[in-house]
């Protein structure tokens, strides 16, 4: 129940930002129906083009286009995301207030993130011609 000057600015604020919340989500998924935003590669590496014309130039045989390979950091890094933030929601509406992340939650959800960026480093070294 909502009491005094303070209780109704507070409500006012919390829907406010949920209104803004909820504009952004519409936003993005009309842009996902439009195609705007593409999803193609969201847990896939995309195939190196330079790489295919390289062994078409040299070899002479046209390649069939390069399947995009499966990346088990970025699908590690998505659904340990979106289960970490499950959860949380789901306490924080149990509790009916936030509750403290469990600093093992928040070290594992860090290292989610470090195999993701490690990933893409190691993909960017790899991709980078040496110098001579």
């Amino acid at each position: 129940m909502i009491t005094g000057f303070w209780g109704y600015i507070s409500a006012a604020v919390a829907i406010g930002i949920t209104l803004v919340i909820l504009g952004m989500a519409i936003a993005v998924l009309i842009a996902l129906f439009n195609g705007t935003i593409n999803l193609k590669y969201l847990l896939a590496e995309p195939a190196d083009p330079a790489a295919q014309q390289a062994a078409q130039v040299a070899g002479g045989n046209p390649q069939p286009p390069e399947i995009p390979k499966a990346s088990l950091s970025r699908f590690q890094f998505l659904i340990f995301t979106f289960v970490i933030a499950g959860v949380y929601l789901v306490l924080c509406l149990e509790a009916g207030t936030l509750v403290q992340i469990p600093d093992n939650v928040v070290l594992l959800l860090g290292v989610s993130g470090g195999t993701y960026a490690a990933s893409k480093g190691i993909k960017a070294a790899t991709d980078t011609p040496p110098a001579n």
